[in-house]
């Protein structure tokens, strides 16, 4: 058993600066906006408006996002939201970067901790020791992939479970927390964060026979069996309490329609592609340059492509690695640390997830790579006598990089637009970036470039229904009426759950103030979604409006028959227009004529309404009419030209 380490008060110093550095690095990020699934776990989800609902968050996953699909068992999480809205009492992304930013800091000091406890435990007299741990801390706290998980305000599921981990290690290790099974509960809270703190049982398993049950390095052959036994043994409480926990949290209190499985790929398909993303991931490790909110990393057939087998071969050479190190105690952080990096991807390694890679992931993976390369090179340094002012040099040379490309990545964070163009850039196969680019510039009323990259990401996802539904809306803002329709049309053919597009085409028909069709596309979202309060608000302003143009036709109506003006005939022609009553027009419009027999716009509108009911020749015969009344009148040309067209075909 490791013994009870302290902080001496020059570490406590040089934690303090690390802390700092890593605050100014990060002081730009803090006003980022919500990003991804922001929008659904918190933006739109009406839960975390009241901490009163705090119970609900621990029974029912509805509570966790808007979207049922999406609804996962992360009490956790919507718990935090939840406070982080009620201390701003808004919506407002400052303070969820300031809950976030807090808990880094805890973490940064356990890893410290933890890194510290680890090489004590394998080489206790190490004269360096404290320098490594503080150089591991160094490199985790700056570097520069974390900035991925920390400015993505959803990913606080990633750091905060982390944590846990880490915390539910370090408290079994001492003595006087492991009697209280304080782990335990560390454990428990991680799981309710993420579905990843279940990987504190393999970690701590690996803990044991690395640093506890090491006697099976020393005859392997006669202490294999008796050593699993003990760990076995020793991790059974965790194991049961973890996986029972597990269990009931997935298949009881995760609703049967959340899924995040990729069904387009073959489990063999998926996990061997995740021989090259483990690649990708390890590159950024090393040079984090090809960073991207959004990777578009796809399926890679067949197995034996040299992508697949370079991921392979690099796979094999860290395992290899780390037995090698498990058999020579002071090497074992570093067998230790490769661990916990397989072990923390095998939950998106062998689950196929719709994202094949996502760089936020890396976060938990990577505590081991601190763990076992800082340790290497440590000793590396020491036994070629490499200590000197270039190598100290390299190094300060080295995190300073890392604190510079955390602090450009938060740049790249700081706008939807400069993040989703450095997505189009990083990664361009990326239908979804695109489009989201294309969305900035629509928001800036660059519609033609947002249509040029709406387009670009169609031929890459011809069946995403958000895509359709931009596409919808940006046609619409054109005024290219054919095109909106039949862009909405399909979003709503595309997506059978969420009820977005409804609520977007529903919107764009309140627009063109066809209330009766809008609110019918609006009541048939809310039968796939019925929590969508968006489409709860839509249907109730829709409601009111109709009742109102009700209420304004009955009041022309009565004020027609009692004083049947031509301006208030006028009115009530172009009211049953917009209900589309068109044989009330026609019939308003001949009441008008038998007060003014030259009323130009009683023709246009009869004509306008004869076009409707497909009764082209009348349309021409009224059109006609008010165009000889007045030559000039373009609107009735205009009439007559569709008339016009139809007649001949």
């Amino acid at each position: 058993m490791i013994k009870k380490i302290t902080f001496s008060k020059t570490e406590l110093i040089y934690l303090l600066s690390i802390i700092s550095i890593t605050l100014l690095t990060y002081l730009n990020h803090f006003d980022n906006p919500f990003f991804f699934d922001d929008v659904h776990t918190i933006t739109q989800n009406e839960s975390i408006k009241s901490l009163k609902n705090w119970p609900q968050f621990f029974t029912d996953a509805k509570t966790f996002s808007s979207l049922p699909a999406n609804r996962a068992y992360r009490p956790m999480v919507t718990l935090k939201n939840a406070i982080d809205y009620a201390v701003a009492g808004k919506l407002d992304a400052r303070y969820f970067h300031y809950h976030i930013f807090f808990w880094y800091i805890i973490l940064i000091i356990l890893v410290f901790q933890l890194c510290k406890k680890l090489y004590h435990a394998s080489f206790k007299k190490y004269k360096h020791l404290s320098i490594t741990a503080l150089l591991a801390t160094t490199w985790f706290a700056l570097h520069t992939a974390n900035a991925e998980t920390i400015n993505y305000i959803c990913a606080r599921s990633d750091s905060f479970s982390t944590l846990c981990i880490v915390a539910a290690l370090l408290l079994y290790i001492n003595s006087t927390t492991k009697k209280w099974f304080l782990h335990i509960l560390a454990m428990i809270i991680g799981i309710w964060t993420k579905q990843t703190g279940l990987m504190f049982v393999p970690i701590l398993f690996v803990y044991i026979i690395l640093f506890e049950e090491d006697q099976i390095f020393n005859d392997f052959k006669k202490n294999a069996i008796s050593s699993v036994i003990n760990t076995l043994k020793k991790i059974a409480p965790v194991t049961i309490i973890g996986v029972s926990l597990f269990i009931f949290n997935q298949f009881y209190l995760t609703p049967s329609s959340t899924d995040s499985t990729n069904y387009t790929v073959t489990r063999f398909e998926y996990i061997t592609t995740q021989f090259f993303v483990y690649k990708h991931y390890l590159s950024n490790f090393i040079f984090p340059i090809n960073l991207s909110a959004d990777p578009d990393i796809e399926i890679i057939t067949p197995w034996y492509n040299l992508k697949i087998l370079t991921g392979l071969l690099l796979i094999l050479g860290m395992v290899y690695l780390m037995f090698k190190t498990a058999f020579q105690k002071k090497l074992r952080p570093i067998s230790f640390g490769i661990a916990w990096f397989f072990i923390a991807l095998l939950p998106t390694t062998l689950n196929p997830l719709y994202q094949i890679a996502n760089d936020h992931r890396m976060f938990f993976p990577f505590i081991g790579l601190f763990i076992a390369c800082s340790w290497g090179i440590s000793i590396l340094i020491d036994k070629y006598n490499l200590i000197n002012k270039t190598t100290i040099f390299t190094l300060l040379f080295f995190l300073a990089c890392h604190a510079f490309g955390t602090y450009n990545r938060n740049k790249i964070w700081d706008t939807k637009e400069s993040l989703w163009l450095d997505v189009t850039v990083k990664s361009p196969r990326n239908g979804r970036g695109l489009m989201n680019y294309g969305l900035t510039q629509m928001e800036k009323g660059n519609l033609d470039n947002a249509l040029n990259y709406f387009n670009r990401a169609l031929k890459l996802t011809p069946n995403y229904s958000t895509l359709h539904i931009n596409l919808g809306i940006a046609y619409g803002a054109k005024n290219n009426k054919q095109k909106a329709v039949n862009y909405f049309k399909r979003a709503i053919a595309e997506n059978n759950t969420y009820g977005d597009a409804e609520y977007y085409y529903s919107r764009y028909l309140k627009e063109q103030k066809k209330y009766t069709e809008a609110l019918k596309i609006a009541s048939l979202g809310l039968q796939k979604n019925a929590e969508n309060t968006r489409l709860q608000n839509l249907i109730n302003e829709l409601n009111v409006v109709k009742n109102q143009e009700i209420n304004r036709l009955s009041k022309l109506e009565e004020e027609a028959n009692t004083y049947p003006t031509v301006n208030l005939l006028i009115d009530l022609s172009s009211e049953y227009y917009s209900s589309k009553n068109y044989q009330k027009v026609i019939e308003t419009c001949q009441r008008i004529l038998e007060i003014d027999a030259n009323n130009k716009i009683a023709y246009n509108n009869m004509c306008s309404a004869y076009n409707q009911l497909k009764k082209w020749k009348q349309g021409v015969k009224a059109c006609k009419k008010a165009i000889e009344i007045d030559a000039n009148f373009q609107l009735a040309k205009n009439n007559l030209k569709w008339a016009m067209d139809n007649v001949v075909n």
